[in-house]
């Protein structure tokens, strides 16, 4: 699924660590994927500014800082945002994977919230109660309003909530040796705060300061469901906390990674990888309009050279095309995993399970 591309602009406060940096060399290594010389033509232009447009001066706390970017969004699989039950406080809906639930990065239109907002606009506005991340499946909690959401929240803090994963990992998982492990060591970040490491991984002896200090108690209680002909396991998963790639991270830990989760030990698999492929020729472009609309017209074919500095402008790497000029294989990869339920005292939410489990 693609979006039309569009006008976006980006306002944001300075951050702490942004201060005493010259704007152009901010953004050229905050945001990387354009080169430094598109900041500093886009500044000349007025479309990138701060302090009335001046680069001479070192940006300030409480500076705010503008971009005006004409932004093509990353695809996202086009598999549907389903809505699985509604009430006066909450919907649930099967998030598929690769589609991020509220804005983030790139991802504006792309998301759960929006293509809901196009789809169901008789449910109004959503919030949501629970993290799942963009390539994880299953379960999503969304609240009608903001009071029923933190109310829900109160109650996943509190731990009076119930989840359940299932995970399809590597290998033929024992019980009996993993089960008892249900605390399974403090997961922390590694200098990046990208990559999820735990206290007493083998090879990690220097840790800094920061990294030391991200670690947090980290909670997951595992049972084989059943041993699969391929050599992998399909796996239930009760996460106690909700710390970030939590799961992920254990499972890894344990020796039994998710089978095809790359970041954590995991392999690519080449019937995904393919059903991606065969999508691509079915192309949904949420329009300026904010309606789903199809048009075959616009599928691209990968084969095709892709436009040189000289054919691009200088402002949009990606026009005339549709297409994101940074668009990755990985970025439409699926992980086995996902959220099944979700429950407390007198409720429960359930998620159909998918197809690979």
């Amino acid at each position: 699924r693609y979006c039309a591309p569009y006008d976006f602009d980006f306002v944001c406060g300075v951050k702490a660590r942004w201060a005493g940096r010259r704007l152009c060399d901010l953004f050229a290594s905050e945001f990387p994927m354009r080169p430094k010389e598109y900041y500093v033509k886009a500044h000349a232009m007025g479309r990138l500014c701060a302090r009335e447009h001046e680069d001479g001066p070192m940006l300030a706390g409480g500076n705010r800082v503008r971009h005006f970017i004409h932004r093509h969004e990353p695809p996202v699989m086009a598999d549907e945002v389903r809505v699985l039950t509604v009430n006066d406080d909450v919907v649930s809906v099967w998030k598929p994977a690769t589609v991020p639930v509220h804005p983030t990065g790139q991802y504006r239109r792309n998301t759960v919230l929006a293509l809901l907002a196009a789809s169901r606009r008789d449910l109004g506005r959503l919030f949501p109660i629970h993290r799942l991340d963009k390539n994880v499946s299953g379960l999503l909690l969304l609240a009608r309003s903001s009071e029923a959401a933190n109310e829900m929240r109160v109650k996943m803090e509190a731990r009076e909530m119930r989840k359940e994963y299932v995970a399809r990992v590597r290998g033929a998982f024992n019980d009996g040796d993993a089960t008892p492990v249900s605390n399974v060591e403090s997961l922390g970040f590694d200098s990046k705060g990208r990559v999820a490491i735990w206290r007493g991984k083998k090879g990690v002896t220097d840790l800094d300061e920061r990294t030391l200090k991200s670690f947090k108690d980290a909670s997951t209680k595992f049972t084989c469901i059943k041993t699969l002909v391929d050599g992998t396991s399909l796996v239930r998963c009760e996460p106690f906390t909700g710390r970030s790639h939590q799961i992920r991270a254990h499972l890894a830990m344990l020796g039994y990674p998710i089978a095809n989760d790359v970041a954590y030990g995991g392999a690519l698999v080449e019937v995904e990888r393919a059903r991606a492929i065969q999508h691509a020729c079915d192309v949904t472009v949420l329009n300026e309009a904010g309606e789903l609309v199809k048009d075959e017209s616009l599928a691209i074919d990968y084969s095709a050279p892709r436009k040189s500095r000289e054919q691009s402008s200088d402002l949009c790497p990606h026009c005339p095309r549709i297409v994101h000029a940074g668009d990755q294989a990985i970025d439409l990869e699926a992980i086995w995993l996902h959220c099944v339920r979700y429950s407390g005292e007198g409720w429960e939410f359930e998620c159909p399970m998918p197809d690979w489990a």
